[in-house]
């Protein structure tokens, strides 16, 4: 990108690699600002004079007060800008590892200041700031204005739009994630930064034709989006890990063997067990903010109907950051990939519990190398759960049997499989699991039992899945807490529009 703006622009790059912790001194700051920029300016074809007033020093006091510095910096951004014979790009990398720090955030905000005032004439700064080495902007917004309304406008939040902006995105090596320009900061930003399924597709066919052989683009594109709703950094994440990381493993060992199902299935996995800042910042949230860890308790266990409400401050924290969408007006999580991790925090509690170390001690009796034994599996989640939970209330396992099986199911296929909760069937009363394993799938609707009227509508919603997912075979868990409960009990198969569906009631 650098290079294609050259010839028009000045661009100017810095980076604050290794330099976190040592921004500490106002004065340093600007004065190692103006370094750079120096030797930046110093191969262009910037004139002297222009370059000298840039980097004279600072005549100032040792009573300066916090900020003069910045102010002083700031009437030398406004002439360096005026003064130069084309407009100037300000690049600034490894972003993530400053963000924390004041002076850096402060530094922001100016720059911030100055485009407002250009904007009405009064000003003159850089075109555009670039930041790279970020993995979510948003972080960045929140940390400069804590205590005031956050907005998705601002100048660190705006799409560089191009041709081929998604095969960039998506394939560089570079983990850039976002790029912002001072020239769109109306009050209501309201562009949606999310790929679409025809846009993953343009951009893979691109790639299919760059590297020369041939996979099926539009199954991959519906895959990616159904897995991370067009979310930027998970599109080009999953697309990065085929192309770079499976393509390597065992099994694969080339570009086009890894462009598979089992392929993007790996990948699935690898994103799910790597550690990134966008999944660490999710956690770290969850772990500080018992409210918010509550209202996503309420979504993803309890399947609450929380009204999608960006008036309500978590409903809008957590859309902000991409975590929740509105789906028929409730609040979900947003994608297969956020809900899943989010889930493994949440099943990180529990690895203490007995039904978790019964699924531990049982897992090697319950799958192979390839393929998992689901009935099997349901027969002893079931013969764990009348001996752990029959005394529990019915308004505990109401909230808890989904999360409870899941609990069970964790250990046994950690490291080998995955598995994600529809977001189609989210309801209070049944939930579908998708479980991938060896390249196999498996789907189980995990229902509260309401009586035989309601079992018709379980049948034909797990019926529709298997349809989708063009399987033979789906389970039913059914939780009971009806009085007569015992006659209830037990497992049996029955044969539903083509399908077979085998159904457990604990």
């Amino acid at each position: 990108m650098r290079a294609a703006l050259k010839n028009d622009y000045y661009v100017i790059k810095i980076s604050f690699e290794g330099q976190g912790d040592a921004a500490k001194s106002e004065r340093w700051f600007t004065q190692m600002f103006i370094t750079e920029v120096k030797k930046q300016l110093a191969m262009s074809a910037i004139s002297k004079e222009l370059l000298n007033a840039w980097s004279a020093p600072f005549i100032a006091s040792d009573k300066d007060g916090f900020g003069e510095s910045l102010i002083r910096l700031g009437e030398r951004i406004t002439e360096l800008c005026a003064g130069s014979d084309r407009e100037l790009i300000l690049f600034i990398d490894e972003v993530d590892e400053i963000s924390n720090n004041e002076l850096f955030l402060s530094f922001l905000e100016m720059l911030r200041r100055k485009y407002l005032s250009a904007s009405e004439g009064d000003d003159c700064t850089f075109k555009s700031v670039v930041l790279a080495g970020v993995y979510d902007i948003k972080n960045i917004q929140v940390k400069m204005r804590p205590n005031k309304e956050h907005q998705y406008n601002s100048p660190w939040y705006v799409p560089i739009r191009s041709a081929n902006r998604g095969r960039r995105l998506a394939l560089r090596r570079r983990r850039i994630k976002m790029a912002g320009s001072p020239y769109d900061i109306t009050a209501d930003f309201d562009v949606d930064m999310s790929f679409h399924t025809g846009e993953i597709e343009t951009m893979l066919k691109e790639y299919r034709r760059d590297h020369g052989f041939d996979f099926d683009t539009a199954w991959f594109a519906d895959q990616i989006y159904a897995y991370t709703s067009g979310y930027p950094f998970l599109v080009s994440r999953l697309c990065w890990l085929i192309d770079v990381k499976v393509s390597r493993e065992p099994g694969f060992e080339s570009k086009e063997a890894a462009w598979s199902q089992d392929g993007f299935q790996r990948a699935v996995k690898l994103i799910l067990n790597e550690q990134n800042t966008l999944f660490d910042d999710l956690n770290k949230k969850l772990d500080y903010d018992k409210k918010l860890k509550d209202l996503v308790y309420r979504i993803v266990v309890c399947r609450e109907n929380i009204p999608f409400n960006l008036n309500d401050n978590l409903v809008k924290f957590g859309t902000m950051f991409g975590w929740f969408k509105s789906l028929k007006g409730k609040t979900v999580i947003s994608n297969r990939i956020f809900e899943t991790i989010i889930c493994d925090e949440l099943l990180q509690e529990r690895t203490t519990s007995r039904i978790y170390k019964e699924g531990d001690l049982e897992k090697f009796q319950l799958k192979s190398s390839t393929e998992l034994d689901m009935d099997k599996i349901i027969e002893r989640f079931a013969a764990h759960y009348q001996s752990i939970y029959a005394d529990r209330t019915s308004d505990f396992l109401e909230n808890e049997a989904r999360m409870i099986f899941l609990t069970f199911l964790k250990p046994i296929i950690n490291g080998s499989g995955n598995y994600y909760m529809e977001s189609e069937s989210f309801d209070k009363t049944r939930t579908d699991i998708v479980v991938d394993y060896g390249g196999h799938q498996y789907v189980i609707e995990a229902k509260i039992w309401h009586g035989e009227s309601y079992e018709q509508a379980g049948r034909e919603q797990l019926c529709g899945y298997l349809k989708r997912y063009d399987l033979p075979v789906g389970w039913l868990i059914s939780f009971c807490f009806n009085k007569e409960k015992k006659k209830h009990i037990g497992t049996h198969e029955i044969q539903f529009d083509g399908k077979i569906i085998r159904e457990t009631v604990v």
